[in-house]
C-alpha cells in the first residue's frame, strides 16, 4: 500500500512537470544585489508598470519594445538600488519614528488640505487606505532623519547668500523708475541736428533748449514699466548719465538722456530673508543628500545583472 502511494506521488509530480512544461510562465531572477540583499526582476517590472504603460503605448515593433524596457528598467533599477541602500542604512542606525510623530505629521496635512473630508479625497486619489498611508509617512520620516543626521548639519547659509539670491533674483524684476530728460520733436530732420549735435559732444542741456519742442529739459520721472515698448526697448540696460539714440513714439521724435535711476522691490530682503534662506538650504540639501549617496554607493556592494 505504502508503495503504490509513494510511486503514486511521483507520477503526480511528474504528470504536474509535464502540464506546467506546456504552459508559458514567468520565472522570476535576480535583477541586482545590494550588499547582502536582492532586487528581484517582479520588483523591477512592478516598479516600472506606470513608465511601461506611458512609453510602450503604441509601439509595436518588438525590438524597439525591448530597447525601451530595458532603458525603463535600468532607471528603475537604479534607484531601486538607492532605496536599498537607504533602507539599510536606516536599519543601521536604527532610526525610529513613533506613531506620535506620524500622527502629527498627518495633522498637519489635514489642516494643509481643508480637513477630514479632504484628506480622505486626497487618500481615494492617490489609491491608499489611512493605514497604508501611515507607513508611507512613517518611512518618509525616517528618511528625513536620516538625512538630518547625515546631511544637514553640513549646511550652512550665510547671510551674504542671502543677499546674493535676493539681488539677482529679487532685484532684477523689481520695479525701475527712470527721471529723464528729454529732446522732444515732431520733426525728423530736427531731431537728426539734435543727435548730431550730441555726438559732436554738445551740452546736452543746450541742445535739448534749441532743439526741442517743450520747455525745458526735465521730463519726468516714469516707471519703466509704464512706458511705451518702443521706449523701452531704447532705454534698456543703459544707466544714469548715458543718452539713447532718437527714437519715435506716438508720432513724435525723442532724444532722452537718463538723469537717476530708483529700484523698488516689490518685497524688502528683511520681508523675504528667511523664504530665501530656505530655499538656499533646500537647493544645498539635494546638493548635499546626492553626493552622500554617491559616497553610500561607492562603498556598498552592488552587483547588476540585467
Amino acid at each position: 500500500m505504502k508503495r503504490s502511494f509513494v510511486v503514486g506521488l511521483v507520477f503526480f509530480f511528474l504528470f504536474q512537470g509535464f502540464v506546467m512544461a506546456q504552459k508559458p510562465r514567468l520565472v522570476d531572477r535576480i535583477a541586482a544585489v545590494v550588499n547582502d540583499e536582492v532586487i528581484t526582476l517582479s520588483e523591477v517590472d512592478e516598479a516600472a508598470l506606470p513608465l511601461y504603460r506611458k512609453y510602450l503605448a503604441g509601439v509595436t515593433d518588438p525590438q524597439e519594445e525591448s530597447r525601451i524596457m530595458h532603458r525603463i528598467r535600468k532607471e528603475v533599477l537604479e534607484r531601486l538600488i538607492e532605496e536599498k541602500l537607504i533602507q539599510q542604512e536606516i536599519r543601521k542606525r536604527k532610526i525610529r519614528v513613533s506613531d506620535q510623530e506620524v500622527e502629527a505629521f498627518i495633522h498637519r496635512v489635514k489642516a494643509r488640505l481643508g480637513g477630514e473630508e479632504a484628506f480622505r479625497d486626497f487618500l481615494s486619489t492617490q489609491g491608499l487606505s489611512e493605514p497604508e498611508y501611515w507607513e508611507q509617512v512613517r518611512e518618509q520620516l525616517k528618511r528625513l532623519k536620516l538625512i538630518r543626521g547625515s546631511v544637514q548639519a553640513r549646511i550652512v547659509i550665510t547671510d551674504e547668500e542671502v543677499r546674493r539670491y535676493y539681488e539677482e533674483h529679487y532685484l532684477q524684476n523689481a520695479e525701475k523708475t527712470l527721471h529723464l530728460a528729454a529732446i522732444v520733436t515732431s520733426e525728423k530732420e530736427r531731431i537728426r541736428e539734435a543727435a548730431k549735435a550730441l555726438a559732436e559732444g554738445q551740452d546736452f542741456s543746450q541742445v535739448a533748449r534749441r532743439y526741442s519742442e517743450i520747455p525745458g529739459e526735465d521730463f519726468g520721472t516714469f516707471k519703466f514699466s509704464e512706458l511705451a515698448p518702443e521706449l523701452r526697448k531704447a532705454l534698456e540696460g543703459k544707466g544714469p548719465g548715458e543718452i539713447t539714440p532718437p527714437v519715435t513714439s506716438g508720432g513724435r521724435w525723442f532724444i532722452f538722456k537718463i538723469l537717476a535711476i530708483k529700484i523698488t522691490p516689490t518685497k524688502p530682503l528683511e520681508a523675504v530673508k528667511e523664504e530665501i534662506r530656505q530655499t538656499l538650504y533646500q537647493k544645498a540639501l539635494d546638493q548635499y543628500f546626492k553626493r552622500w549617496l554617491k559616497e553610500l554607493k561607492e562603498r556598498a556592494f552592488i552587483k547588476v545583472f540585467i
